[in-house]
């Protein structure tokens, strides 16, 4: 499965075949839902999975498919709980679904415990080389060997930050010293990265590495300066292509939050009496209209994902702002 910082419908082939007679009557228009609804059928497709009925998860995504949805971490999720209810048929098609609409990460595609029913299946191994020819082209970089230090580093913050609740417990002492560790360590490493070539993007590290820059910039807290220095550089990277629109707002949240003030987009959460809200937002009414404008869902869904992310509760009302 794919979850996260994130991260899928029965295929019915006669509805797919190319017919001319005139008693055909035209495709009903896909449904519209609003994001509440996605989010809604997102939710209970997750949790009918973790409750160990995947079977029962696959109406809900067939519903987001008909609904026109495509995005492809919901696409092999699908697949995913077809595979575990038995279904390789469906599974399959869900698979190839997912690679059409940009699956690119071919070694969790080969990994994922999900997914062993199909590894024999000859469809599996074509939906892996699609996926991987996806991965190349997404992933090719000018500086290789720099790509592979970055997903590595990545790779260890993410470790670390899921070690920090695994069990439910309060994170120890100890992890936090090792999240601490990790990103004084990393913030370090970035700077010479930054100071040697500029700001890491999609040309010089490939899509996901320059992901995993923007995620270590994210983590580097302790040094708000060079959060704010990395900032103006994402800015001039995201007018020549090499950064993406939601990965630049999130960081321009953080070092705004950063510096005591309301945030622009709705990224940034905190706790409040056990539940997850958004810091205070500049012009809260407007927040769904700049977050589209910068390729992000309405701030409603975002409370939803984050409370299926976390399995705690979210809420979309943010902070008040303060006087």
């Amino acid at each position: 499965m794919y979850r996260l910082m994130a991260l899928l419908v029965s295929l019915n082939l006669a509805a797919c075949a190319h017919s001319t007679a005139p008693s055909t009557p035209p495709a009903a228009p896909a449904p519209q839902l609003s994001a509440s609804e996605r989010s809604a059928l997102v939710t209970k497709a997750e949790q009918r999975i973790a409750a160990n009925a995947p079977a029962e998860a696959l109406p809900f995504y067939r519903q987001l498919w008909d609904a026109g949805e495509r995005n492809p971490a919901m696409l092999y999720n699908a697949a995913c709980a077809a595979s575990l209810a038995g279904q390789k048929p469906e599974a399959l098609q869900w698979l190839e679904r997912a690679a059409d609409a940009g699956l690119d990460d071919a070694e969790h595609l080969t990994q994922d415990t999900d997914l062993v029913s199909l590894r024999d299946e000859p469809a599996f191994t074509q939906v892996v080389a699609k996926v991987r020819a996806t991965d190349e082209k997404k992933n090719a970089a000018k500086e290789p060997a720099l790509r592979d230090e970055v997903l590595q580093r990545m790779a260890v913050d993410q470790e670390v930050r899921r070690a920090l609740f695994e069990g439910g417990q309060k994170p120890s002492p100890e992890k936090l010293a090792r999240l601490k560790q990790v990103d004084t360590d990393n913030t370090a490493w970035l700077k010479g990265v930054i100071a040697k070539h500029g700001w890491p993007g999609r040309t010089l590290v490939g899509e996901r590495a320059s992901k995993g820059v923007w995620l270590m910039v994210q983590h580097a807290d302790l040094d708000r300066g060079f959060q704010k220095e990395c900032l103006a550089l994402m800015e001039k990277a995201l007018a020549n292509g090499e950064a993406p629109k939601k990965d630049f707002a999130y960081l321009t949240d953080r070092v705004l939050v950063g510096e005591g003030k309301p945030q622009r987009y709705g990224t940034q959460f905190t706790e409040k009496d056990g539940v997850m809200v958004p810091q205070p937002i500049e012009d809260a009414a407007q927040v769904d209209a700049r977050r589209a404008s910068m390729g992000l869902d309405t701030l409603e869904a975002y409370a939803a994902q984050m409370q299926r992310t976390f399995s705690r509760p979210a809420s979309a009302t943010p902070l008040p702002l303060k006087q």
